[in-house]
């Protein structure tokens, strides 16, 4: 076992091409985009290119792509970081010196289906504000029909309102008028359901940026939850913003396309207990594995090892581990004298392996030990420096172990001759 900190994941620029090809964005210059920014991808998923070079290499306006990077950002495919270059020529995101391109981040480890989710909402969004015509707008260029005597066709740029009545068909008897949205609801339950639903105005307003957003859609989105979700989403509002901040990201979703795709239930819901680990089994150490823990506590702690007594069981020791036959192979040497054990040096395999084994035995870091390797003697190491006799007792760092190598994990020791 090893205590060294695991290396960060790295990717290559053909992992990030294959990641941004397999997203389904229903965008096409945000698509390309992404997949431009996979040629700048550093080893971290980090890129550092200009608006001008991305604008250049998509052949899109610098305009266009700094809409399509905050489009890929608010779906959650991307993050972007501010960038500085201080005096000394080094890049840092604190602030100092002359401001410089973002750092572009590729959330390569994000679920693809959130952000296809997300990437679907924004576009259907997209589509409906640009398709929604206001009264007396302007129709396209219409064509003659067939049959023009019958059915006259609308003049160049006219007006929608200008073709009524030239259908030649009866028009047809009045319909009733459509029933309220409450769905047959009592009077008093109609009045709040066609103002704000209760819990609305908290969780938009608790909502970064939602002075720029529209209130209408976030409103419409909300009316379409059940009060469970209503519920729910106010009270995901401020663990969403609070991850925000956590991940430094200035720029959530619009509050209505996070509604729709129902964002608010990645976090737990309101009331839910958050899910316990089983606490572990407590048991008391005794007979060989508690001798080998003495020996152990010997090796790394240069001390005697400190047992209680229970009145039930005796004298031992509690831990939450499970039983480790390698601990109690090494009962044998409890009775050993251990200034006859051998020393294996700091740095070597061997000093590696028991310093790994002993850490998961006492649950501590053992240290190398000064280890003399000559005795004490008064006429040359106790005199003073200035003295002609005076000469450094040798020693060196490492432990004073039983054997070469710790057991293993059944127990077994390693025979002579045999291969490390």
């Amino acid at each position: 076992m090893t205590t060294a900190k695991r290396r960060a994941r790295r990717i290559a620029a053909d992992e990030a091409h294959s990641w941004a090809r397999n997203l389904r964005l229903r965008n096409i210059q945000a698509k390309i985009l992404l997949s431009m920014l996979t040629l700048y991808v550093d080893a971290e998923g980090a890129c550092f290119v200009s608006i001008p070079a991305l604008a250049e290499d998509c052949e899109l306006s610098p305009q266009t792509v700094r809409r399509r990077l905050a489009w890929l950002q608010e779906i959650g495919a991307i993050s972007r970081h501010d960038q500085w270059i201080d005096d000394q020529g080094n890049r840092n995101g604190n602030g100092r010196g002359k401001r410089t391109t973002d750092k572009i981040r590729l959330l390569y480890d994000v679920d693809p289906y959130l952000i296809e989710a997300r990437a679907a909402g924004r576009a259907i969004a997209e589509d409906f504000d640009e398709t929604t015509a206001e009264d007396g707008e302007i129709s396209p260029t219409c064509q003659i029909g067939l049959n023009p005597e019958v059915s006259p066709a609308l003049g160049l740029r006219q007006p929608y309102h200008l073709g009524k009545g030239l259908i030649s068909e009866p028009e047809p008897e009045p319909e009733d008028p459509p029933k309220s949205p409450s769905g047959g609801l009592p009077d008093d339950r109609r009045t709040i359901e066609e103002g704000e639903p209760a819990g609305f105005a908290s969780a938009f307003d608790g909502y970064v940026g939602h002075e720029v957003m529209r209130r209408d859609l976030a409103l419409e989105e909300f009316r379409l939850l059940t009060q469970e979700d209503r519920g729910w989403c106010g009270h995901a509002v401020p663990l969403y913003m609070a991850k925000l901040r956590e991940l430094k990201q200035r720029r959530p979703m619009n509050f209505h396309l996070w509604v729709r795709t129902r964002g608010f239930r990645e976090f737990p819901a309101p009331g839910a207990a958050p899910a316990k680990p089983a606490a572990p089994q407590r048991r008391f150490v005794q007979g060989d594995e508690l001798k080998g823990l003495a020996v152990a506590t010997q090796i790394a702690e240069r001390r005697e090892l400190r047992t209680i007594r229970d009145q039930e069981l005796g004298d031992g020791v509690w831990t939450q581990l499970a039983p480790q036959a390698d601990l109690a192979a090494m009962a044998r040497f409890a009775s050993a004298e251990r200034d006859a054990w051998e020393v294996v040096d700091l740095g070597t395999p061997q000093f590696a392996a028991w310093r790994d084994r002993l850490a998961v035995w006492t649950g501590a870091e053992p240290q190398a030990e000064r280890i003399f390797l000559e005795p004490f003697d008064p006429t040359v190491h106790g005199v003073s420096a200035a003295n002609p006799n005076f000469r450094l007792r040798k020693s060196k760092q490492g432990f004073r172990v039983p054997a070469p190598w710790p057991p293993r994990r059944d127990g077994t020791w390693q025979v002579a001759g045999e291969s490390e």
